[in-house]
């Protein structure tokens, strides 16, 4: 007891609190876990670091790299969308979230998120050919195309753009 009270002391004095120190452990732990390819426990201590601090991106994006390194994607889009709560115009994730939807057939929410990737950067590819997919899926051909389009004359040597 004495040493938690004397480790307290010192991080407050140094004008850390104890969870950010405990939160910074966590996520240093679990980046090893990862770099031994034990990713349950990786996925542990990323969780409990999230916990321990709700707003720590770098905890949510250990967290998101262990469950996709693991395979895990189901797991890694219900992080994702937690995190996009927090940080929600992090566009590199909103992609991940939106294949990963695709990539399970859920096309209305695959395009939503496709959707608001190209609200905030209009000629983005990925997002501008997973609209495309995804309004093709749904028998939204004119939008498809439009997509498609748009893709052309911005990347015009893209061969995903290909008629």
């Amino acid at each position: 007891m004495r040493l938690v009270l004397i480790v307290a002391i010192a991080c407050c004095l140094r004008g850390e609190p104890i969870h950010v120190k405990s939160a910074l452990a966590a996520v240093s732990a679990a980046k090893s876990e990862i770099e031994n390819k034990h990713f349950e426990r990786a996925t542990d201590f990323c969780r409990k670091a999230v916990e321990i601090e709700p707003t720590f991106i770098e905890a949510h994006e250990c967290l998101i790299g262990a469950y996709l390194k693991s395979n895990q994607r189901l797991e890694a889009a219900a992080a994702i969308t937690r995190f996009l709560e927090i940080e929600p115009e992090l566009r590199r994730y909103r992609l991940t979230l939106a294949q990963i939807l695709f990539e399970e057939k859920q096309f209305e929410r695959a395009l939503a998120q496709f959707s608001l990737v190209l609200r905030s950067d209009p000629f983005d590819a990925d997002a501008l050919l997973g609209l495309a997919n995804a309004s093709s899926q749904l028998g939204m051909g004119d939008r498809a195309a439009q997509a498609l389009e748009r893709g052309r004359k911005r990347y015009p040597l893209d061969s995903r753009f290909k008629p």
